[in-house]
């Protein structure tokens, strides 16, 4: 038997199993520099490899994921008479603060949130007022807007980054741009959200850019302030606060986007490696990724039922 089917046996989820494999091989590869036989490690040299970690500035609950990975290889190793003791059984690591939890939102939660959004149609019995028609368009931006962070796990920021020629809805696939803290990546669309950018793109926006005074590939428009008939600022855009208030009110569940991102990358990692998941997130590096696995993700939401129960 070799680990990754000894880890099969341990009921870890797929992703968790995965990760201790990876894992563990970067540790025995860490041994190798130094020609140290894994079945001959000690104490000692996991210390040294754990020191090795900190120093490359891996966080200490990252850090007490993988010696948790050492824990597992040490018992294989046992179970299959290749050593007697299990060293990294008496290493404890102390200090450091545990991620913040949010409650994840499930996909059908997303997606009842979504689909509640509502967007007022044109003949809307307020729409003799003068301040409806930007109303509208500005629900039927915030419902793709909505569409995109939900489904492709995005941040606000990259939403503003994102520009007409980000779009190739003919392949259904949007390029995101990460900016300094994340990378670049190509991710798919949904068949429904093509069709809802399509139209945004070709109606929605094309009536948006007539309260702009320059012209902008900017994919997703500003609407004018309060008593105003035109956008001053081209690059103004920061509808978030606003948007999270009302999906707030329309769902108490709800806290806010970072919660909607750890929810998204959170069921990717159920169903994806974790390689996969770090392109999808746009993380630039792999223990970025790893910080939503530090608690069981099969266990996730009951720890975070415990710490956040919601009345």
């Amino acid at each position: 038997m070799d680990f990754k089917a000894y880890l099969k046996q341990q009921e870890l989820s797929k992703t968790t199993a995965e990760m201790y494999h990876y894992q563990t091989m970067n540790f025995i590869s860490f041994l190798d520099k130094d020609n140290t036989e894994v079945e001959n490690c000690t104490e000692k040299e996991i210390m040294l490899y754990l020191a090795h970690l900190q120093k490359q500035g891996i966080a200490s609950e990252t850090r007490k994921l993988r010696l948790s990975a050492l824990k597992h290889f040490f018992n294989f190793q046992i179970e299959n008479n290749q050593r007697k003791d299990n060293p990294a059984n008496r290493i404890k690591l102390q200090g450091g603060q545990k991620q913040k939890l949010y409650p994840i939102l499930t996909p059908q939660e997303l997606q009842s949130i979504y689909e509640n959004y509502l967007v007022p149609k044109e003949d809307d019995p307020r729409s003799h007022h003068n301040w409806f028609n930007a109303y509208r368009l500005s629900k039927e931006r915030n419902k793709v807007i909505i569409g995109l962070l939900f489904n492709q796990g995005i941040t606000t920021a990259e939403v503003s980054r994102i520009t007409t020629d980000s779009l190739d809805l003919r392949n259904g696939k949007i390029d995101i741009t990460g900016g300094r803290t994340g990378k670049d990546r190509t991710l798919e669309l949904k068949s429904s959200q093509i069709m809802d950018l399509m139209e945004y793109q070709y109606k929605t926006r094309n009536e948006l850019l007539k309260y702009h005074k320059e012209p902008t590939k900017q994919l997703f428009l500003s609407t004018p302030a309060s008593g105003q008939t035109q956008v001053n600022d081209v690059n103004a855009f920061n509808i978030f606060k606003r948007l999270t208030d009302e999906l707030k009110e329309q769902n108490p569940k709800f806290i806010n986007f970072l919660q909607v991102r750890a929810s998204v990358i959170t069921y990717w990692l159920k169903n994806y490696n974790l390689r996969q998941v770090q392109y999808f997130a746009g993380h630039k590096r792999i223990i970025s990724t790893e910080m939503y696995l530090i608690n069981d993700i099969d266990d996730l939401q009951k720890e975070i039922d415990n710490f956040h129960p919601i009345g």
